[in-house]
Protein backbone atom coordinates (compact mmCIF):
# COMPACT_ATOMS: atom_id res chain seq x y z
CA UNK A 1 0.00 0.00 0.00
CA UNK A 2 2.25 2.64 1.52
CA UNK A 3 5.21 1.20 0.08
CA UNK A 4 3.80 1.46 -3.36
CA UNK A 5 2.95 4.74 -3.44
CA UNK A 6 6.89 5.32 -1.85
CA UNK A 7 7.93 3.43 -5.61
CA UNK A 8 6.04 6.31 -7.01
CA UNK A 9 8.66 8.78 -6.20
CA UNK A 10 11.81 7.95 -8.04
CA UNK A 11 9.27 9.13 -11.27
CA UNK A 12 8.33 12.57 -9.38
CA UNK A 13 12.43 13.07 -8.51
CA UNK A 14 13.26 12.61 -12.63
CA UNK A 15 9.59 15.28 -13.33
CA UNK A 16 12.07 17.78 -10.74
CA UNK A 17 14.99 17.09 -12.11
CA UNK A 18 14.00 17.96 -15.70
CA UNK A 19 13.19 21.38 -14.75
CA UNK A 20 16.25 21.54 -14.05
CA UNK A 21 19.00 22.45 -10.74
CA UNK A 22 18.01 25.89 -9.79
CA UNK A 23 19.42 24.89 -6.55
CA UNK A 24 21.47 22.79 -5.09
CA UNK A 25 20.86 22.68 -1.16
CA UNK A 26 19.62 19.82 0.09
CA UNK A 27 16.10 19.63 0.11
CA UNK A 28 16.81 18.85 3.99
CA UNK A 29 18.16 21.93 5.11
CA UNK A 30 16.28 24.17 2.24
CA UNK A 31 13.08 22.87 4.46
CA UNK A 32 14.93 23.70 7.80
CA UNK A 33 15.99 27.74 6.78
CA UNK A 34 13.48 28.55 3.72
CA UNK A 35 10.04 26.74 4.64
CA UNK A 36 7.40 28.12 6.86
CA UNK A 37 5.76 25.45 8.87
CA UNK A 38 1.89 24.87 8.18
CA UNK A 39 -0.29 26.56 10.60
CA UNK A 40 -2.46 23.76 12.56
CA UNK A 41 -5.83 25.06 14.11
CA UNK A 42 -7.40 24.72 17.54
CA UNK A 43 -10.88 25.19 17.87
CA UNK A 44 -12.65 26.16 21.53
CA UNK A 45 -15.58 25.34 21.68
CA UNK A 46 -17.87 26.77 24.78
CA UNK A 47 -21.28 27.49 25.73
CA UNK A 48 -22.12 30.68 27.25
CA UNK A 49 -19.39 33.22 28.62
CA UNK A 50 -15.93 31.99 29.62
CA UNK A 51 -15.41 31.40 33.27
CA UNK A 52 -12.39 33.23 35.26
CA UNK A 53 -10.42 30.27 35.55
CA UNK A 54 -10.96 29.74 31.43
CA UNK A 55 -10.09 32.77 30.74
CA UNK A 56 -6.32 32.57 32.80
CA UNK A 57 -6.08 29.32 30.48
CA UNK A 58 -7.18 31.38 27.75
CA UNK A 59 -4.32 34.17 28.47
CA UNK A 60 -1.81 30.98 29.07
CA UNK A 61 -2.55 29.54 25.59
CA UNK A 62 -2.19 33.47 23.85
CA UNK A 63 1.31 33.87 25.77
CA UNK A 64 2.69 30.40 24.81
CA UNK A 65 2.15 30.62 21.00
CA UNK A 66 4.36 34.24 20.96
CA UNK A 67 7.90 34.72 21.74
CA UNK A 68 10.20 37.55 22.18
CA UNK A 69 10.49 37.53 18.18
CA UNK A 70 7.37 36.44 17.26
CA UNK A 71 5.10 33.32 17.15
CA UNK A 72 7.13 30.04 18.37
CA UNK A 73 4.52 27.52 17.33
CA UNK A 74 2.63 26.91 13.77
CA UNK A 75 -1.00 26.45 15.31
CA UNK A 76 -3.51 29.41 15.79
CA UNK A 77 -6.81 29.12 17.40
CA UNK A 78 -10.66 30.41 17.72
CA UNK A 79 -13.27 30.21 19.98
CA UNK A 80 -16.67 29.47 19.24
CA UNK A 81 -19.97 29.85 21.43
CA UNK A 82 -22.93 27.81 20.52
CA UNK A 83 -25.07 29.36 22.94
CA UNK A 84 -24.35 32.60 20.74
CA UNK A 85 -26.50 31.36 17.82
CA UNK A 86 -28.15 28.41 16.44
CA UNK A 87 -28.29 27.52 12.97
CA UNK A 88 -27.08 24.36 10.58
CA UNK A 89 -23.50 25.19 11.05
CA UNK A 90 -23.33 24.64 14.57
CA UNK A 91 -24.88 21.25 14.04
CA UNK A 92 -20.68 20.19 13.44
CA UNK A 93 -19.14 21.60 16.50
CA UNK A 94 -22.05 20.67 18.59
CA UNK A 95 -21.55 17.06 17.84
CA UNK A 96 -17.38 17.96 17.93
CA UNK A 97 -18.23 19.26 21.75
CA UNK A 98 -20.60 16.28 23.02
CA UNK A 99 -17.98 13.30 21.54
CA UNK A 100 -15.03 14.76 23.35
CA UNK A 101 -15.67 13.30 26.56
CA UNK A 102 -15.79 16.19 28.27
CA UNK A 103 -16.39 16.25 32.69
CA UNK A 104 -19.15 18.49 33.57
CA UNK A 105 -19.17 22.24 32.71
CA UNK A 106 -16.00 21.86 30.77
CA UNK A 107 -15.12 23.52 27.87
CA UNK A 108 -13.57 21.36 24.63
CA UNK A 109 -10.54 21.81 22.43
CA UNK A 110 -10.34 20.61 18.65
CA UNK A 111 -6.76 20.32 17.06
CA UNK A 112 -6.63 20.32 13.33
CA UNK A 113 -4.60 19.65 10.40
CA UNK A 114 -3.40 22.26 8.49
CA UNK A 115 -6.47 23.15 5.62
CA UNK A 116 -3.67 23.46 2.97
CA UNK A 117 -3.47 19.59 4.10
CA UNK A 118 -6.83 18.35 4.22
CA UNK A 119 -9.58 21.36 3.72
CA UNK A 120 -11.72 23.06 6.24
CA UNK A 121 -14.14 20.19 6.36
CA UNK A 122 -11.85 17.70 8.16
CA UNK A 123 -12.85 16.02 11.76
CA UNK A 124 -10.66 16.95 14.34
CA UNK A 125 -7.29 14.88 14.64
CA UNK A 126 -7.55 15.16 18.61
CA UNK A 127 -10.03 16.27 21.36
CA UNK A 128 -9.54 17.49 24.76
CA UNK A 129 -10.49 19.82 27.26
CA UNK A 130 -9.69 23.80 27.63
CA UNK A 131 -6.96 22.99 30.22
CA UNK A 132 -3.20 24.18 31.25
CA UNK A 133 -2.66 20.27 30.86
CA UNK A 134 -4.05 19.28 27.70
CA UNK A 135 -2.91 22.43 26.02
CA UNK A 136 0.81 21.40 26.78
CA UNK A 137 0.15 18.02 25.25
CA UNK A 138 -0.78 19.61 21.97
CA UNK A 139 2.04 21.92 21.73
CA UNK A 140 5.23 20.67 22.73
CA UNK A 141 6.51 16.60 23.57
CA UNK A 142 10.07 15.02 24.13
CA UNK A 143 9.91 13.75 21.18
CA UNK A 144 9.10 16.82 19.05
CA UNK A 145 11.52 19.07 21.50
CA UNK A 146 14.22 16.12 20.16
CA UNK A 147 13.18 16.41 16.83
CA UNK A 148 14.12 20.37 16.75
CA UNK A 149 17.08 20.04 19.09
CA UNK A 150 18.58 17.14 16.43
CA UNK A 151 17.54 19.56 13.15
CA UNK A 152 19.44 22.44 14.66
CA UNK A 153 22.25 20.25 15.59
CA UNK A 154 22.42 19.62 11.29
CA UNK A 155 20.48 15.98 11.10
CA UNK A 156 19.28 15.21 7.43
CA UNK A 157 16.46 13.78 9.07
CA UNK A 158 15.00 12.06 12.58
CA UNK A 159 13.82 8.64 11.85
CA UNK A 160 10.24 8.32 14.15
CA UNK A 161 10.06 4.82 14.34
CA UNK A 162 6.82 3.84 16.18
CA UNK A 163 7.25 0.56 17.57
CA UNK A 164 5.37 -2.54 16.66
CA UNK A 165 5.29 -3.54 20.38
CA UNK A 166 7.20 -6.50 20.21
CA UNK A 167 10.36 -5.44 21.71
CA UNK A 168 12.84 -8.34 20.22
CA UNK A 169 11.58 -7.04 16.70
CA UNK A 170 11.56 -3.26 17.66
CA UNK A 171 15.41 -3.95 18.51
CA UNK A 172 16.42 -5.99 15.61
CA UNK A 173 14.46 -3.20 13.70
CA UNK A 174 16.53 -0.35 14.96
CA UNK A 175 19.28 -2.15 14.54
CA UNK A 176 18.71 -2.62 10.84
CA UNK A 177 17.99 0.73 10.51
CA UNK A 178 21.31 2.23 12.12
CA UNK A 179 23.15 -0.23 9.20
CA UNK A 180 20.98 2.08 6.77
CA UNK A 181 22.51 5.71 8.45
CA UNK A 182 25.92 4.40 7.97
CA UNK A 183 25.34 3.79 4.14
CA UNK A 184 23.72 6.68 3.57
CA UNK A 185 26.44 8.42 5.51
CA UNK A 186 29.54 6.95 3.34
CA UNK A 187 27.20 6.66 0.08
CA UNK A 188 25.42 10.07 -0.41
CA UNK A 189 27.33 13.04 -0.76
CA UNK A 190 26.33 17.01 -0.31
CA UNK A 191 25.09 18.51 -4.12
CA UNK A 192 28.22 20.35 -5.46
CA UNK A 193 27.25 23.82 -5.53
CA UNK A 194 26.53 24.54 -2.43
CA UNK A 195 28.38 27.55 -0.55
CA UNK A 196 28.41 27.89 3.21
CA UNK A 197 28.10 32.06 4.04
CA UNK A 198 31.38 31.75 6.09
CA UNK A 199 33.27 29.80 3.16
CA UNK A 200 31.86 32.95 0.80
CA UNK A 201 33.48 35.45 3.19
CA UNK A 202 36.58 33.85 3.36
CA UNK A 203 36.81 33.50 -0.29
CA UNK A 204 35.97 36.92 -2.18
CA UNK A 205 37.24 36.09 -5.85
CA UNK A 206 34.18 34.74 -6.77
CA UNK A 207 32.73 36.35 -9.80
CA UNK A 208 28.80 36.73 -9.58
CA UNK A 209 28.57 34.30 -12.49
CA UNK A 210 29.71 31.71 -10.36
CA UNK A 211 27.30 31.20 -7.91
CA UNK A 212 23.75 32.09 -7.19
CA UNK A 213 22.74 32.94 -3.71
CA UNK A 214 19.95 30.51 -3.71
CA UNK A 215 22.74 27.88 -3.54
CA UNK A 216 24.25 30.16 -0.28
CA UNK A 217 23.36 28.19 3.29
CA UNK A 218 21.87 30.77 5.38
CA UNK A 219 22.25 29.55 8.46
CA UNK A 220 25.68 28.33 10.93
CA UNK A 221 23.90 25.13 11.34
CA UNK A 222 26.54 22.24 10.44
CA UNK A 223 25.57 20.69 6.94
CA UNK A 224 26.13 17.23 6.69
CA UNK A 225 24.44 13.77 5.66
CA UNK A 226 23.70 12.27 8.95
CA UNK A 227 20.21 10.14 10.56
CA UNK A 228 19.48 9.52 13.49
CA UNK A 229 16.81 7.00 15.25
CA UNK A 230 14.02 7.49 17.34
CA UNK A 231 12.13 5.30 19.13
CA UNK A 232 8.36 5.83 19.86
CA UNK A 233 6.34 3.76 22.17
CA UNK A 234 1.94 3.31 20.95
CA UNK A 235 1.28 3.91 24.72
CA UNK A 236 3.53 7.19 25.46
CA UNK A 237 1.10 9.26 27.14
CA UNK A 238 3.43 12.11 27.09
CA UNK A 239 3.18 11.88 23.01
CA UNK A 240 -0.45 11.15 22.90
CA UNK A 241 -1.08 14.18 20.29
CA UNK A 242 1.73 13.57 18.01
CA UNK A 243 0.55 10.14 17.68
CA UNK A 244 -2.54 11.13 16.44
CA UNK A 245 -0.64 13.85 14.49
CA UNK A 246 1.20 10.39 12.55
CA UNK A 247 -1.66 8.66 12.87
CA UNK A 248 -3.85 10.07 10.99
CA UNK A 249 -1.88 11.27 8.34
CA UNK A 250 -2.92 8.75 5.59
CA UNK A 251 -6.47 7.26 6.11
CA UNK A 252 -6.03 3.45 6.71
CA UNK A 253 -2.88 3.29 9.54
CA UNK A 254 -5.80 3.14 12.35
CA UNK A 255 -6.82 0.12 10.28
CA UNK A 256 -6.74 -2.64 12.78
CA UNK A 257 -4.16 -4.64 10.26
CA UNK A 258 -1.35 -2.46 11.17
CA UNK A 259 -2.25 -2.01 15.07
CA UNK A 260 0.90 -3.57 15.45
CA UNK A 261 2.77 -3.11 12.30
CA UNK A 262 6.03 -0.98 12.80
CA UNK A 263 6.45 2.87 10.90
CA UNK A 264 9.04 4.61 10.26
CA UNK A 265 8.55 8.39 9.88
CA UNK A 266 11.43 10.31 8.49
CA UNK A 267 11.10 13.89 9.99
CA UNK A 268 13.51 16.61 8.44
CA UNK A 269 13.04 20.63 8.48
CA UNK A 270 11.09 22.63 10.99
CA UNK A 271 8.78 19.29 11.61
CA UNK A 272 7.72 18.01 7.92
CA UNK A 273 7.26 14.36 8.07
CA UNK A 274 7.21 12.56 5.21
CA UNK A 275 4.99 9.70 4.80
CA UNK A 276 5.37 6.72 6.57
CA UNK A 277 7.00 3.38 5.40
CA UNK A 278 5.66 0.29 7.44
CA UNK A 279 6.26 -3.70 7.93
CA UNK A 280 7.83 -5.17 5.31
CA UNK A 281 8.43 -1.25 3.74
CA UNK A 282 10.48 -0.59 5.84
CA UNK A 283 13.70 -1.88 3.82
CA UNK A 284 16.83 -0.60 2.34
CA UNK A 285 15.70 -0.06 -0.79
CA UNK A 286 12.98 2.73 0.65
CA UNK A 287 14.57 3.88 3.30
CA UNK A 288 17.60 4.78 1.18
CA UNK A 289 14.97 6.34 -1.38
CA UNK A 290 14.28 8.33 1.16
CA UNK A 291 17.72 9.29 2.14
CA UNK A 292 18.34 10.24 -1.32
CA UNK A 293 15.20 12.58 -2.12
CA UNK A 294 16.14 14.44 1.34
CA UNK A 295 19.96 14.76 0.31
CA UNK A 296 19.73 15.48 -3.32
CA UNK A 297 19.09 19.11 -4.62
CA UNK A 298 15.84 21.25 -3.68
CA UNK A 299 14.99 21.80 -7.57
CA UNK A 300 11.22 22.05 -6.65
CA UNK A 301 11.70 24.86 -4.04
CA UNK A 302 7.56 25.39 -2.86
CA UNK A 303 7.12 23.03 0.07
CA UNK A 304 3.70 22.03 -1.06
CA UNK A 305 4.88 20.90 -4.50
CA UNK A 306 7.09 18.37 -1.73
CA UNK A 307 5.79 15.31 -0.12
CA UNK A 308 5.03 15.07 3.58
CA UNK A 309 3.06 16.83 6.39
CA UNK A 310 3.99 19.64 8.83
CA UNK A 311 4.02 18.87 12.07
CA UNK A 312 2.94 21.15 15.05
CA UNK A 313 6.14 21.64 16.86
CA UNK A 314 6.95 24.68 19.36
CA UNK A 315 9.88 26.00 18.65
CA UNK A 316 11.28 29.53 18.02
CA UNK A 317 13.12 28.51 14.50
CA UNK A 318 13.79 31.96 13.41
CA UNK A 319 15.28 33.20 16.52
CA UNK A 320 17.40 29.74 16.83
CA UNK A 321 18.49 29.64 13.16
CA UNK A 322 19.86 33.53 13.75
CA UNK A 323 21.07 33.18 17.34
CA UNK A 324 25.45 34.06 17.28
CA UNK A 325 25.09 35.81 14.34
CA UNK A 326 24.21 32.45 12.42
CA UNK A 327 21.89 34.15 9.65
CA UNK A 328 23.26 36.98 7.96
CA UNK A 329 20.41 39.08 6.61
CA UNK A 330 22.15 41.55 5.09
CA UNK A 331 22.47 41.13 1.36
CA UNK A 332 26.16 40.38 -0.33
CA UNK A 333 27.86 43.61 -2.00
CA UNK A 334 27.73 42.93 -5.57
CA UNK A 335 31.17 42.01 -6.89
CA UNK A 336 31.16 43.43 -10.54
CA UNK A 337 34.92 44.05 -11.31
CA UNK A 338 38.55 43.45 -10.68
CA UNK A 339 38.28 47.02 -8.25
CA UNK A 340 35.68 45.71 -6.44
CA UNK A 341 37.75 42.31 -5.62
CA UNK A 342 40.88 44.47 -4.52
CA UNK A 343 38.50 46.59 -2.36
CA UNK A 344 36.59 43.32 -0.80
CA UNK A 345 40.05 41.32 0.01
CA UNK A 346 41.49 45.02 1.96
CA UNK A 347 38.78 45.94 3.64
CA UNK A 348 36.78 42.11 5.31
CA UNK A 349 33.42 42.20 5.79
CA UNK A 350 31.83 44.18 8.54
CA UNK A 351 30.84 41.34 10.33
CA UNK A 352 34.51 39.70 10.44
CA UNK A 353 35.81 42.67 11.84
CA UNK A 354 33.40 42.76 14.84
CA UNK A 355 34.09 39.19 15.36
CA UNK A 356 37.75 39.99 15.37
CA UNK A 357 37.28 43.23 17.13
CA UNK A 358 39.23 41.95 20.46
CA UNK A 359 41.94 41.12 18.19
CA UNK A 360 42.48 44.58 16.88
CA UNK A 361 45.98 45.77 16.44
CA UNK A 362 47.44 48.77 18.99
CA UNK A 363 45.94 52.33 17.21
CA UNK A 364 49.72 53.18 16.07
CA UNK A 365 49.28 50.15 13.94
CA UNK A 366 46.12 51.17 12.71
CA UNK A 367 47.62 54.14 11.09
CA UNK A 368 50.34 52.17 8.94
CA UNK A 369 49.34 51.57 5.57
CA UNK A 370 49.23 48.77 3.98
CA UNK A 371 51.37 46.58 1.59
CA UNK A 372 49.90 47.27 -1.47
CA UNK A 373 50.26 43.36 -2.38
CA UNK A 374 49.12 42.52 1.07
CA UNK A 375 45.93 40.03 -0.42
CA UNK A 376 46.46 36.99 -2.61
CA UNK A 377 44.93 37.97 -5.55
CA UNK A 378 46.60 41.57 -5.59
CA UNK A 379 49.93 39.60 -5.85
CA UNK A 380 48.81 37.77 -8.42
CA UNK A 381 47.79 40.77 -10.20
CA UNK A 382 50.98 42.40 -9.67
CA UNK A 383 52.77 39.42 -10.89
CA UNK A 384 50.86 38.97 -13.84
CA UNK A 385 51.43 43.01 -14.95
CA UNK A 386 55.34 42.24 -14.42
CA UNK A 387 55.15 39.09 -16.26
CA UNK A 388 53.16 40.53 -19.06
CA UNK A 389 55.61 44.02 -19.19
CA UNK A 390 58.86 41.74 -18.94
CA UNK A 391 57.58 39.57 -22.42
CA UNK A 392 56.55 42.70 -24.16
CA UNK A 393 59.92 44.09 -23.72
CA UNK A 394 61.43 40.64 -24.52
CA UNK A 395 59.30 40.52 -27.62
CA UNK A 396 60.45 44.09 -29.00
CA UNK A 397 64.37 43.47 -28.52
CA UNK A 398 63.94 40.40 -30.61
CA UNK A 399 61.68 42.08 -33.06
CA UNK A 400 64.36 44.88 -33.26
CA UNK A 401 66.77 42.46 -33.81
CA UNK A 402 65.43 40.78 -36.72
CA UNK A 403 64.49 43.98 -38.44
CA UNK A 404 68.30 44.93 -37.94
CA UNK A 405 69.97 41.42 -39.56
Amino acid sequence: MLSRLRASWPVAGLLFAAAGFACQVPVFRYALERWRPDAYELVVVHEGNFTAGQKVVLSYLEESLVGPEGPVANLLFETLDLAAESNASLERWAAFHADANLTAGATSVHLFYPEEAFGSEQPPLWSGELSHKDLDAILDSPARRHLAKRALAGDSAVWLLLESGDKEKDDALAAQLEKYAATAREEIDIPEGVIRRQDLQEDLTFFPSEFDDENVLEADVPLKIDFSIHRLSRNDPEEEVLLAMLLNMEADLLDEEFADAPMLFPVFGKGRALWPLLGQGINEENVLADCGYLCGPCSCQVKKQNPGMDLLVKTDWWTALAGADVVVDKALPPLTGVEDLIEANASPPTSAREQTAAEAPPPEAETEPAAPDSSPFSRKLVTGVVLFSAVLLVGSFLLSRKREA
